[in-house]
């Protein structure tokens, strides 16, 4: 069996580098895991982690790019991404985001269709039901990745448009068009209605050993997630206050030091926060990126100026106005993070936002106040609680909190767009490359969805 394993291991490398077919994980003929033990193998693989929403990385506002940082892209769809480009890898590049989210879907897909018939050997049929569970939740939190990526964002006059692929089976030949928004949101759901009995009654409340598979808390608060961007308002108050029921860790940066004091590039003297598998905050792991320094990830000024650059921890342990070559970029600042990897998955700090922004969309701005107070005490130095005054300056302040905690992240993209769905206001921006040239990104365009690859289209027309 672990001959077999291998080979499955693999075809996915293999798929990954030269891409003929982005669903052929598993070769026709090939053999396939038979027992519980050999499924749970099949989820122990820390790689799903890697690479979630990386095209929204240079899209997002507040990242900016320098003619020194954008000369030091050396691939030009980062930069064409910059630019919010509409066809970022032209006709011969693989996107590795669409690649790498559908092989696992594959897998999942596997889990599902064979788990029930797999032979026992030494595991337990709770063990079969964990494992079931998982791989339904799994593969609702890839679709929710994808078409927050390659669509549009949720909403009642959105609902129709084009999402992603739908894949269910596991037909290698099947040449799928795109499902619409709704239809993926619709399976989301019902994959995650099917996880949460398998894993309330099997599952721990957190995976400590292996954070990129799901427990209890995970579930929730992908649940809250996609209530949220559904704006289902209530019902995100309900799954966050039960994913923060069963996990709520948070690290206090007043006990953070820098391991060269002064120099944020030194990094922690804590070494699992920056960590990707053993950072406590982590419920749910799917990291955007783990090096922010080569180029430099610059901080818009929009986004610097959020900041109390004393008191907030997260400025005074995470920017700098020199790179990690000591090469001075003022008047701008570098995102600080050597060997740090910042997380697209789910996260308490997340939910805790997200808590704070559905109850003050539900009218409890001062329930709101209270659980982003619990957050801020934990970020900033000198801290004195936030007061309650009204729902609209509450919200305001939530969404500000936001882009600071979840910065370099994709999520301050995807808020924009879904803002927008709600009919909130929001702003305009442009870029200018080192040659002069103006790029535009205005509310509601269609330049906040990444488009899919020509590559990908060519090899499967159904998805133009």
């Amino acid at each position: 069996m672990k001959k077999i394993l291998k080979t499955i291991i693999i075809s996915i490398i293999l798929v990954s580098c030269n891409n003929d077919n982005f669903l052929d994980v598993i070769p026709n003929g090939t053999l396939i895991p038979q027992t519980i033990e050999d499924f749970d193998k099949l989820l122990e693989d820390p790689f799903v982690t890697y690479g979630v929403w990386t095209n929204l990385n240079y899209m997002d506002p507040d990242l900016y790019m320098s003619d020194l940082t954008y000369n030091g892209l050396t691939d030009m769809e980062r930069q064409l991404q910059y630019e919010w480009d509409e066809s970022p890898y032209g006709l011969t590049k693989d996107d590795k985001d669409w690649i790498d989210r559908y092989k696992y879907i594959y897998i999942f897909n596997l889990i599902i269709s064979e788990i029930d018939n797999a032979d026992l050997g030494n595991r337990t049929e709770s063990e079969r039901n964990k494992i079931k569970g998982e791989a339904y939740a799994q593969r609702a939190f890839e679709y929710f990745i994808l078409v927050n990526e390659y669509a549009h964002h949720y909403s009642s006059s959105n609902i129709d448009l084009p999402g992603v692929s739908l894949s269910l089976e596991l037909d290698l030949d099947a040449k799928l068009s795109r499902a619409t928004i709704g239809e993926i949101y619709a399976q989301i759901e019902k994959d995650l209605d099917v996880a949460e009995p398998l894993l309330l009654e099997n599952a721990e409340d957190y995976n400590q050993t292996a954070n990129f598979r799901p427990g209890i808390a995970s579930l929730y608060g992908l649940k809250a997630l996609v209530a949220l961007y559904k704006g289902e308002f209530e019902n995100a108050v309900t799954f966050s206050d039960k994913s923060l029921e069963y996990y709520d860790y948070l690290y206090d940066y007043n006990t953070f030091s820098l391991a060269t004091p002064g120099n944020p590039w030194s990094g922690l003297t804590i070494q699992d926060f920056e960590g990707n598998y053993d950072n406590k905050e982590c419920i749910w792991n799917r990291n955007l990126k783990q090096t922010h320094f080569n180029p430099a990830s610059l901080y818009s000024t929009e986004l610097a100026d959020l900041y109390d650059k004393t008191n907030d921890l997260r400025w005074t342990l995470f920017s700098s106005q020199t790179n990690i070559d000591e090469v001075d970029v003022s008047p701008y600042f570098c995102f600080a993070a050597f060997n740090y990897y910042t997380q697209s998955g789910i996260t308490t700090p997340n939910i805790y936002l997200v808590n704070a922004e559905a109850k003050v969309r539900t009218g409890d701005g001062s329930g709101a106040i209270t659980i982003l107070n619990k957050l801020l005490e934990k970020r900033i130095t000198n801290f004195i609680p936030l007061v309650y005054a009204d729902d609209q300056t509450t919200l305001q302040v939530i969404k500000e909190e936001r882009r600071k905690e979840l910065r370099m992240t994709g999520y301050n993209l995807i808020d924009l767009k879904r803002y927008h769905a709600y009919g909130e206001s929001i702003d305009t921006y442009t870029r200018t490359n080192p040659s002069g040239e103006v790029f535009t990104l205005e509310p509601g365009s269609d330049k906040y969805v990444v488009p899919i690859s020509e590559k990908i289209k060519q090899i499967n027309p159904n998805l133009n």
